[in-house]
């Protein structure tokens, strides 16, 4: 489901498996025993669509001497949990189980019910600010009857948001989130940010938010703003879906996406990405890519001053359509290298120079 490094060790691969499991790469090798197991508390489908399992992985900035990092799942209690984990102390390799319900509730940042079972979000990443970022969905439902229970546009949820948790501070939500709401809102208006991350060098988040019967989403945020509607389900794509009696669709409250594609040639599941600030390939720094689920089809940009280029196509560059099945994360190392991810193979493939 994703693949990530350590922030200062780029030889050590972490690869989150759907059904509760994190294996390790070290120095390209697979270990044989897993980084951590915590599959008697995942719950799984095997419809990706409906997304649940371990779905997201992120490490403490300072995780070399704290050895902190911090998953998100759905628990067989059919809830949502964002939870933190130690490595072992005596085996880097390991992380520390946990042992008990008591120790469980005593890590666990935060929990809440599972509505419908897709839309569930699950990326994590810290930002710039050091604090960090979760990804939730608006909770499910068909698409032809959006956002039921209207979570996009209530402030008072943490579904259909990115989330911004103080680790260090947990529960005190750190200053500066949206006000009025639930005190973790950062940004709302979204209907699954699959996955999103921040530029490494300008520390500016891109969103990948997965959209319903129109319309595919990449919204850019310059860093530190936050507080952003980005529309759902009042708008997709900006284009408008209904009207509501908290927002118009002409309501200046709400951000419109950088880039948003339709539905048209087959594609119609983003998966966000990353921009490539490593040193392999020159020509690529600077451009975010990002793909498709669906077509496993693969795009580069390029975002300055507030305006982005027409993406260009990858796809025959990587031989991504004929190599990946269901592109289900991109990944990003320390050293800033970049990774495919394909579902249905099992494979991970990184981006290198020809």
């Amino acid at each position: 489901m994703y693949v990530t490094s350590e922030p200062e060790d780029a030889s050590r691969l972490y690869v989150v498996g759907k059904g509760g499991t994190i294996r390790l790469i070290k120095g390209g090798e697979l270990q044989s025993a897993a980084f951590l197991d915590i599959t008697a508390d995942v719950y799984q489908s095997n419809d990706l669509k409906e997304e649940r399992g371990l779905l997201g992985l992120a490490f403490h900035p300072q995780y070399a001497s704290n050895g902190r990092f911090f998953v998100y799942y759905n628990t067989r209690s059919r809830t949502i949990a964002l939870r933190e984990f130690k490595r072992s102390e005596s085996n880097p390799d390991q992380a520390v189980p946990q042992a008990g319900q008591e120790e469980q509730q005593r890590n666990t940042l935060f929990s809440f019910p599972v509505l419908v079972g897709n839309h569930n979000g699950g990326m994590l990443a810290f930002g710039p600010d050091g604090n960090l970022y979760v990804g939730v969905g608006d909770g499910g439902g068909s698409t032809s009857d959006p956002d039921p229970d209207n979570n996009g546009q209530n402030i008072e949820v943490k579904y259909a948001k990115i989330l911004r948790v103080d680790v260090n501070n947990h529960p005190t939500a750190p200053a500066g989130n949206v006000p009025g709401g639930d005190p973790y809102v950062w940004d709302y208006g979204l209907r699954n940010p699959w996955r999103f991350s921040f530029d490494r060098c300008r520390g500016d988040l891109y969103i990948g938010d997965v959209g319903g019967r129109l319309f595919e989403e990449i919204n850019i945020e310059p860093r530190g703003q936050g507080h952003k509607n980005y529309g759902w389900s009042v708008t997709e794509g900006g284009t408008c879906l209904q009207e509501d009696q908290a927002t118009s669709c002409d309501s200046p409250t709400i951000t419109p996406p950088v880039f948003a594609y339709d539905h048209d040639s087959g594609d119609g599941s983003v998966t966000g990405g990353y921009v490539y600030r490593g040193s392999r390939i020159p020509a690529l720094r600077g451009k975010y890519l990002f793909g498709d689920f669906e077509t496993d089809r693969v795009w580069m940009l390029t975002w300055k001053d507030g305006v982005a280029t027409p993406r260009s196509s990858l796809s025959q560059d990587l031989g991504s359509e004929n190599t990946i099945e269901g592109l289900a994360s991109f990944g990003e190392d320390a050293a800033g290298e970049l990774y495919i991810v394909s579902y249905g193979g099992g494979s991970i493939f990184r981006i290198d120079p020809e």
